[in-house]
């Protein structure tokens, strides 16, 4: 089994949703029964936002291949997860994840990266990264980049090969 552990993999939505847990390999997804993966990223519109300040920020990409959900997580300064970690680091990391939070607005073209988990039996992407794109052509250009990786890189994945000539 190939791995692209903690290699952010360009996916489309439809591939992104068709993602399996990995029986043997806690945190981590398998594609296609190949590939394990952990992390990803995707480019798209966001279509659906929900806030919950201090807590977190559901909301999802549409691609126009389908719709990823995603979570970015704005608990640091109260998790239990961050109380070990040096103070001025959780803080950075917590306004770092704020201004995220302002940026994803429903409408906007944003490339959204993050780790790759399971949430109710349903895959989703916890948020680590986000940049709104300016570029009309960026959507079309991260399609042509998934469509080449998926037949370059990741053996296959969903890709037809009679539709990319």
């Amino acid at each position: 089994m190939q791995s692209l552990h903690d290699t952010h993999v360009k996916l489309l939505a439809f591939d992104f949703l068709s993602l399996t847990p990995s029986p043997s390999h806690p945190n981590t997804v398998i594609h296609k029964g190949t590939h394990l993966l952990s992390r990803a990223e995707t480019l798209g519109i966001i279509t659906f936002r929900e806030h919950k300040p201090d807590r977190f920020l559901k909301f999802t990409v549409d691609d126009g291949t389908g719709c990823i959900p995603c979570v970015l997580w704005l608990n640091q300064l109260t998790s239990p997860y961050f109380s070990r970690r040096c103070p001025p680091d959780v803080r950075l990391i917590a306004e770092v994840a704020k201004s995220f939070a302002t940026l994803i607005q429903i409408g906007v073209s944003a490339r959204v990266r993050g780790k790759v988990g399971v949430y109710r039996g349903n895959v989703q992407l916890t948020v680590s990264d986000v940049v709104v794109e300016r570029d009309p052509n960026a959507e079309i250009v991260h399609w042509l980049e998934c469509v080449r990786l998926a037949k370059k890189c990741y053996g296959g994945l969903n890709v037809n090969e009679n539709d990319s000539g």
